[in-house]
């Protein structure tokens, strides 16, 4: 497949409906659950599922043509004939990996959505790990439409006559510093109450009647399971319908969303209550430096926990002291340093954490 990199962007075209499986689309639109997108119907979700498919093809074929790892959708292998929610969007793994290993991975993921509870396909974390410790990795990929005329401004509405590499890297720079990442948190993915991650950890508490005295040791474990529970890679990619052209900004490994935890709505009338964690688009790293990514080649369960929000108290930025968190009842979190003077012992999380918060 031919590609054009503009930064760290790869530009493609959009594959053609004939490169689909139409039985294949029909089974999964008949099947599709409503999440919070409550009112949409049959047309609507067969256009969803043309455009999320057609996602997963520029992925697969950008990752064949351009690295060792190898993607395998979740819909070729699942045998739940459709009736769950998809637990991810696909794998990938090194093209010179053991076919019994990968077989084995499959089946566990079966088995596990098998076992499921309700309509939502899901597998467990010690599948999850079986498949790390073997360098098999999920991943999902969202998938949008850059919509005009919001989109385009940043180079002056050229949308369908020929585009300058200028305006294609001033497009590209637009969408990494607008969009984000995001994933749905674990427990909770629409309240139109939650609109900050203190939202959320105040959620948790209320529906546990948990009475909790320390905020770190709560927070950490909570990020634990966010992490243990989340996909190994979240990608996203952009349709612009007008040029048939698909842009991949780049991905992002799981821990990233929980480091520096931020939880907001998607501003759109359709998911106005639905929540994500979410996380600088900007910070991604190119899909075409996959193969030489750490975070995968030496993918450490251990260590990735070391880096998560709470895993340890921040030092202050005044005084170099151990800082502790607390809470203002029904509001945010704070930091306080108990050594500095009052004018400048209390301080936001956003203060200590500059990068995502």
């Amino acid at each position: 497949m031919e590609i054009r990199k503009i930064g760290d962007f790869i530009i493609c075209p959009i594959p053609a409906d004939s490169e689909l499986d139409p039985v294949e689309i029909e089974k999964i639109t008949s099947h599709t659950h409503n999440t919070w997108q409550h009112d949409r119907f049959d047309p609507e979700k067969r256009e969803n599922t043309i455009q999320g498919k057609k996602a997963e093809l520029v992925i697969e074929k950008v990752l064949k043509d351009n690295s060792t790892f190898r993607f395998l959708a979740y819909d070729k292998m699942r045998k739940d004939g459709f009736n769950k929610h998809a637990p991810f969007d696909g794998i990938i793994y090194h093209d010179d990996i053991n076919a019994s290993v990968l077989q084995s991975a499959v089946d566990q993921i079966n088995s596990d959505v098998a076992g499921s509870a309700g309509d939502s396909g899901a597998i467990t974390v010690e599948t999850r790990e079986y498949m790390e410790t073997n360098g098999i990795y999920t991943i999902e990929i969202k998938s949008s439409l850059l919509q005009y005329p919001r989109d385009y401004r940043c180079i002056n509405g050229d949308v369908e006559t020929v585009r300058s590499y200028d305006n294609y890297f001033r497009l590209c720079e637009y969408i990494k510093k607008f969009y984000d990442y995001f994933v749905y948190p674990h427990f909770c993915r629409d309240n139109k109450n939650i609109t900050s991650f203190y939202d959320y950890t105040k959620y948790i508490r209320n529906i546990n009647h948990y009475d909790i005295r320390d905020k770190e040791k709560f927070v950490y474990s909570l990020m634990k399971q966010e992490f243990d529970n989340a996909c190994n890679i979240y990608t996203r990619v952009f349709l612009d319908i007008k040029r048939n052209e698909i842009l991949i900004p780049g991905y992002i490994v799981k821990t990233r969303f929980f480091e520096e935890p931020r939880i907001k709505k998607m501003p759109s009338p359709k998911s106005q209550n639905a929540i994500y964690y979410m996380y600088h688009m900007q910070y991604g790293k190119n899909i075409l430096e996959i193969d030489r990514d750490e975070a995968l080649l030496k993918w450490n369960r251990s260590a990735a926990y070391q880096r998560l929000f709470c895993a340890a108290n921040p030092n202050c930025p005044h005084c170099g002291n151990k800082m502790r968190m607390v809470e203002v009842p029904e509001r945010k979190f704070l930091y306080v340093c108990d050594r500095c003077p009052k004018e400048l012992k209390w301080m936001e999380l956003a203060d200590i954490y500059q990068t995502n918060m």
